[in-house]
């Protein structure tokens, strides 16, 4: 008899920003950026030969970005994991950013419940705040 595998917890979560979708995608886009709204995760990006670098609370991690302005199609690699899927969809005021966060194995309900997911709406809000002023920090 086979064994049920627990599916992991997912949580999408939504934030309009009243900012021009190229300026919102170019900033996005740009691993170096992630450090100034991702405020509970990234704690540094820098760049090397080889790529870009992630520091987290768990340590250092490779960083990658796939993208497509198109389609607004931005998603992140971090370490050797699967790609975390987000999209930048233009709307009449602006657009919308869609962050899909999966549950880390081992990572506890609570934890979870309490901090990821909280977390995650945290870093949009400050990321809408961001972009609503330009870009910048």
């Amino acid at each position: 008899m086979m064994k049920a595998k627990k599916l992991r917890n997912v949580s999408t979560q939504t934030v309009s920003i009243h900012a021009d979708y190229d300026q919102a995608f170019d900033y996005l886009s740009n691993p170096m950026n992630q450090k100034e709204w991702a405020i509970n995760f990234i704690r540094d990006v820098r760049q090397t030969d080889e790529g870009f670098i992630a520091v987290t609370p768990f340590g250092e991690a490779p960083l990658a970005f796939f993208c497509d302005k198109q389609t607004g199609v931005i998603d992140i690699l971090i370490g050797g994991g699967e790609p975390i899927p987000t999209r930048l969809i233009k709307n009449q005021t602006g657009c919308e950013y869609v962050f899909t966060l999966f549950q880390p194995q081992g990572m506890p309900e609570p934890a979870w419940e309490h901090e990821a997911i909280p977390g995650l709406i945290e870093e949009l809000q400050t990321l809408k705040s961001i972009l609503e002023k330009g870009g910048t920090k």
